[in-house]
């Protein structure tokens, strides 16, 4: 029975991989202070440490009142989304630092892999475009630190702009999608920063998790070493909005985004497309709300 430690496991992805583990009767070690997300998934499978990642104290990792094994660690707990950061600097940067550093410890002291969070827009955007991107690109460092000391292996999980049940509202700072449902649903149009031309490669987290699921029970020899959680399939954020089928207007652009996110070799294929999942988001809101 494997068993993995998941960091962030009550947020949006998190929440969603527990529960693909749990399902294959995976046991998982959740970390989580409950600051970004507080899903918990009842299952006998699963046990939550509800503090920082820092401070857990490694004797306590255990299921079932005793002590096993790590097979890897997945380390999704940071702080999130690139315009949060260019408000709150200093804890975008630390919260991605200090919490990495915690399970670099962790997996030297299990000999077991580490599977990063990291964000597409390292590949697309300079590490100083905005603190968020600096933080996680210092973080990566911090990997490759302990690869060549201590030999802890790691892999780089990139994520593209994943959306879906559960996704965390951030209110001003959401991503695309989940600005645009809070608009809708306060009746306001939707504010598209700029002329709506940037591009974003929208991946549904089912489809994410598919990929992270299918690398932890690929034999460890073929386990590549970036791997990308995309569709291939970029949109525009004018296409997003006119999805919604719902009055828009433009604003002043925002600093520090790219201009385009495209997974070129997604690890898996994606089954579902965002314009048709915000049809039938749209419909259903029409539905409820009559």
């Amino acid at each position: 029975m494997n068993h993995y430690i998941v960091t962030g496991g009550c947020g949006f992805i998190g929440s969603h991989l527990v529960e693909a583990l749990a399902t294959i009767e995976c046991c998982v070690t959740v970390v989580d202070d409950k600051r970004n997300g507080t899903y918990i998934v009842d299952s006998p499978y699963v046990q939550y440490m509800h503090c920082a990642v820092e401070d857990v104290i490694l004797d306590t990792v255990g299921i079932h009142g005793g002590l096993m094994p790590v097979d890897g660690i997945i380390h999704l707990a940071n702080t999130p989304r690139v315009r949060l950061s260019m408000e709150e600097p200093r804890d975008a940067i630390l919260n991605n630092i200090v919490p990495t550093v915690a399970v670099c410890e962790w997996a030297r002291e299990y000999k077991c892999p580490l599977y990063f969070a990291q964000t597409s827009s390292r590949l697309h955007s300079s590490p100083y475009s905005n603190p968020y991107t600096f933080g996680k690109t210092i973080a990566e460092e911090n990997l490759t630190l302990y690869n060549k000391l201590w030999g802890v292996q790691s892999h780089l999980l990139y994520f593209y702009n994943i959306y879906g049940p559960r996704e965390a509202d951030y209110g001003q700072h959401s991503t695309v999608i989940r600005s645009f449902k809070n608009q809708v649903l306060k009746g306001e149009p939707l504010r598209i920063y700029g002329s709506g031309r940037k591009e974003r490669d929208f991946t549904f987290v089912s489809d994410a998790i598919a990929g992270i699921v299918k690398l932890l029970l690929t034999i460890p020899a073929k386990r590549p070493k970036n791997i990308h959680l995309g569709k291939g399939d970029p949109k525009s954020i004018l296409q997003i909005a006119e999805a919604f089928d719902h009055p828009f207007i433009h604003e002043f652009d925002r600093l520090g985004e790219a201009e385009k996110t495209i997974c070129k070799t997604p690890f898996v294929e994606g089954k579902f497309d965002v314009i048709n999942y915000i049809k039938q988001w749209k419909l259903n809101y029409a539905q409820t709300s009559s």
